[in-house]
């Protein structure tokens, strides 16, 4: 009986130390502190925010791919997810465009031209940045605003496997968006 009792223990130690690890070199250690907005909306509006960021190092060597995209929401009524687009800033930037990072663009996944570009995000590849440190990457989640109230998200939890190893960040990126139109709006804690 012991011995079942012992091997259900190192299972689930094995477990916990076997989920993403922290973020090593290839992405940079500071990531300018949270950083957000909010605003008023009517039901039924569809959005894509565009400010959520992560700012590559220039010490990456291999390629960095993205598992899974999770916005880190509050469970209040007014938000539902309508998905993630991606792009390498500035590599993936529309022509003649200098900028990535938007706040908010109607529709999703965005049309604006300067907010083109994106692709799905799950198993997307960042390439290396072998020595170059003014790279990041962008995510761009869709909304749609569906009831009254106020839906918060704290920040964006990011998968990704670097050479073989899956780590996770959470971007400090808040949001908060209330409904109606008309609705009081502040930015939630």
């Amino acid at each position: 009986m012991s011995i079942l009792l012992t091997a259900a223990c190192t299972s689930q130690q094995h477990d916990k130390t076997s989920g993403p690890q922290a973020p090593g070199p290839e992405i940079d250690a500071d990531q300018g502190g949270a950083y957000g907005w909010h605003k008023a909306m009517a039901v039924g509006t569809r959005f894509t925010d565009g400010l959520i960021h992560l700012e590559l190092s220039g010490s990456s060597t291999s390629p960095l791919t993205i598992i899974s995209v999770t916005p880190l929401m509050d469970g209040g009524p007014a938000l539902r997810v309508l998905g993630f687009r991606v792009r390498v800033i500035p590599e993936m930037l529309p022509k003649n465009s200098k900028f990535g990072w938007f706040e908010f663009v109607g529709g999703f996944p965005p049309k604006e031209s300067y907010a083109t570009g994106g692709v799905a995000a799950e198993g997307f590849q960042v390439p290396a940045t072998n020595g170059d440190d003014s790279k990041s990457v962008e995510f761009q989640i869709g909304y749609e605003v569906v009831a009254a109230g106020i839906s918060n998200r704290t920040g964006v939890e990011v998968i990704y496997e670097y050479e073989g190893v899956r780590k996770r960040v959470i971007i400090p990126s808040h949001l908060t968006i209330c409904a109606p139109a008309n609705a009081p709006c502040q930015a939630q804690d």
